[in-house]
């Protein structure tokens, strides 16, 4: 079919779009002329991976094909959600994206029906904003998702089956994940769609809808946008971007402004260091700002208190001169989460590295360490009891671990210890391009992220040589709970974290670790 237009952005290395127009071949029966109009074809290039390419009835085809105009009315209207949002609907139940949705789609078991709808509205408006097929409108479009993910974008994508979809039909790519800078794809994105607009408004300058959208695309351009875009940033919904909504039970949905004037209210040059991103542009804010990633690693609904104690936090550690970190410089290495290997074995090989260099003997000396780098570590207390700790890093930010000392597994010598090393990890290995870092270690953190540094703790702490010597001078066998408390005491970790650590060096079998961990639950039969 004869192509009346075309345009590609990018690198298809990296991230690219190609789109094209053809002769509508219903010449118009099924929609109205705008829509008529974008009749053509989608290729998305996501690492070397042509996404919209598929087999049909045994052709090979390269792009989707399809009416384009609900495409581009998406990419217009959800534009700072889709490259600004990362906090994903109800709960973190994956390490991407595209398998979060899938393994959330339905509501808990035991959820109550006064529970199934608020959490089946939350997914699907959070599908809304970043599932390409949201703008398929009866078209064939691959299971892709797009979202932030710290200072990249993520896209994820799978091959679940559309209802419907002819026998045999399969598109290319089966799963996968890939992380582009924010800058490569707003700016493909963009270019494609404004110049698809454009195009669009000579042939219907009567068109609504193409209006609308050139509208869309024009106040992208508006420096106002930032603060909307660090709001999503922030992880906050619709409802509470611009405001605050009702208290229930003590817990608030935070509104950026509130962020904002909680710290401007306690240092305003502090507020500054934390509110201001690294580096952005008209169309994204492509570097980290610190205020926006800690809040939106937290959980949607935050206390009062929260909000003051982590505002707190980022102005008492405020640096003006910025050299407090410098220590840390030695060791760091930006590491982003690869999404080709699993978080545990990435957390393994990190912390490893690192004993080659420390060399530590008889056990590994976690506070003697963090002292050594520069690290400030300090005690909060947070209502959200599922928070360990807070790490925390920039220019103008101290170096800082701050241990939750309501955190519910306890603040043992043991657990402080392990929190400890997992904050290491990500001051060490997750700093934005080595500068900056907040985050809440909890359960809306970056399922990924928090993985690796669960891994690496464990393998920091109980390093093979150490595990090795200690499982020797063991008195009882390594599969009994007496011998477990042998080893955990003499390296200094937790009962539960050493049975784990044991079993993922094939120290024991799983059912000798299921028997281990049950009876220290109270659960052995």
């Amino acid at each position: 079919m004869a192509v009346t237009w075309e345009r590609f952005s990018g690198s298809t290395d990296t991230f690219a779009v190609r789109l094209s127009f053809m002769p509508d071949p219903d010449h118009g029966v099924g929609a109205e002329p705008d829509e008529s109009a974008t009749w053509g074809a989608l290729q998305i290039w996501v690492a070397g991976q042509n996404l919209c390419a598929h087999v049909d009835q045994g052709e090979v085809l390269q792009a989707s094909h399809w009416y384009l105009l609900p495409f581009l009315e998406w990419v217009a209207g959800n534009w700072n959600p889709l490259l600004h949002e990362e906090r994903l609907p109800n709960r973190n139940a994956g390490e991407t994206a595209v398998a979060s949705l899938s393994r959330t789609r339905i509501a808990p078991p035991l959820a109550s029906e006064d529970e199934i709808l608020p959490w089946e509205e939350e997914w699907f408006e959070w599908r809304q904003r970043h599932s390409l097929r949201a703008a398929r409108a009866g078209g064939m479009f691959p299971n892709a998702v797009i979202r932030r993910l710290r200072d990249s974008i993520e896209i994820s994508w799978d091959d679940e089956p559309l209802a419907g979809s002819p026998i045999g039909f399969k598109y290319s790519s089966n799963n996968g994940a890939a992380t582009v800078s924010p800058d490569q794809v707003a700016k493909s994105l963009f270019e494609v769609t404004l110049a698809a607009v454009e195009h669009l408004t000579s042939l219907h300058p009567e068109s609504a809808r193409i209006r609308k959208m050139r509208e869309a695309l024009d106040s992208l351009l508006d420096t106002g946008q930032d603060q909307s875009r660090l709001a999503w940033l922030a992880g906050l919904r619709p409802s509470s971007v611009g405001q605050m909504v009702s208290e229930i039970g003590g817990r608030v949905s935070i509104s950026w402004e509130k962020i904002r004037n909680t710290l401007t209210d306690i240092n305003p040059a502090a507020a500054i260091a934390a509110l201001t991103p690294g580096t952005t542009n008209s169309l994204v804010v492509s570097g980290s700002c610190q205020a926006a990633m800690l809040f939106g690693s937290v959980a949607p609904n935050v206390s009062e208190p929260d909000v003051q104690g982590l505002a707190r936090l980022l102005v008492d550690q405020y640096d003006a001169q910025g050299e407090a970190y410098s220590r840390l410089l030695e060791y760091a290495d930006d590491q982003p989460v690869g999404l080709h290997s699993p978080p545990w074995e990435q957390g393994y090989e990190l912390a490893e590295a690192l004993h080659d260099v420390i060399r530590p003997s008889e056990y590994v000396d976690i506070d003697s360490f963090v002292e050594r780098l520069g690290i400030s570590r300090k005690s909060i207390r947070l209502d959200d009891m599922t928070i360990r700790a807070c790490s925390l890093v920039g220019p103008q930010h101290i170096p800082t671990i701050a241990l939750n000392t309501a955190y519910i597994r306890g603040k043992s010598h043991s657990v402080q210890r392990f929190s400890l090393a997992h904050e290491l990890c990500h001051l060490l290995y997750d700093r934005a391009h080595g500068q900056r870092l907040a985050i809440a270690s909890g359960p809306w953190a970056p399922a990924g992220i928090e993985r690796r540094a669960n891994a690496f703790a464990a393998m920091f702490l109980m390093p093979p040589p150490l595990v090795q010597s200690a499982i020797s001078a063991c008195p009882d066998p390594i599969n009994s709970s007496e011998g477990i408390t042998f080893i955990s005491k003499k390296l200094k970790v937790g009962f539960v974290a050493t049975v784990e650590h044991l079993y993922n060096l094939t120290f024991m079998t799983e059912e000798e670790k299921d028997a281990l961990l049950a009876q220290r639950l109270g659960n052995a039969p």
